[in-house]
């Protein structure tokens, strides 16, 4: 569900299907806590996408994803403290890759990828992600 009553859930990702809702992050974490007696818990994939047409340098300035990881990550850190046994965290993705559902017409990583001469780019959202870890 992207909305209630008629209100989206949050701010939309540049793919049609993804909603920016840290909150619900929370929420789905402390959901495994409860429902599945407290488990080892490692969230394989989170982020956010941009237009896969963005060129360099705009590419690389990706306040958006660090704004969207510092949210999530905020979340994360409060159902830890919760009693949430969480012990791994993987940023989705690292380098800009075909994804399988949007092909190159959407961009999930930290790093840019030119698709021309494969060289890669750290994105701005890199260097907070090696401050943050």
């Amino acid at each position: 569900v992207y909305e209630r009553n008629g209100i989206p859930i949050g701010k939309q990702g540049y793919s049609k299907w993804l909603y920016v809702v840290p909150w619900g992050f929370y929420k789905a974490v402390m959901h495994v806590k409860d429902k599945y007696r407290n488990p080892l818990m490692i969230i394989g994939e989170n982020g956010i996408d941009q237009s896969g047409s963005d060129t360099l340098p705009h590419a690389l300035y990706d306040k958006f994803r660090i704004d969207y990881f510092d949210q999530y990550l905020h979340e994360l850190k409060r159902a830890t403290d919760d009693g949430a046994r969480v012990t791994g965290y993987f940023a989705w993705s690292l380098l800009d890759n075909f994804e399988w559902r949007m092909g190159f017409t959407s961009k999930f990583g930290i790093v840019y990828v030119d698709r021309k001469t494969f060289t890669r780019y750290p994105k701005d959202s890199t260097r907070w992600f090696r401050k943050v870890i």
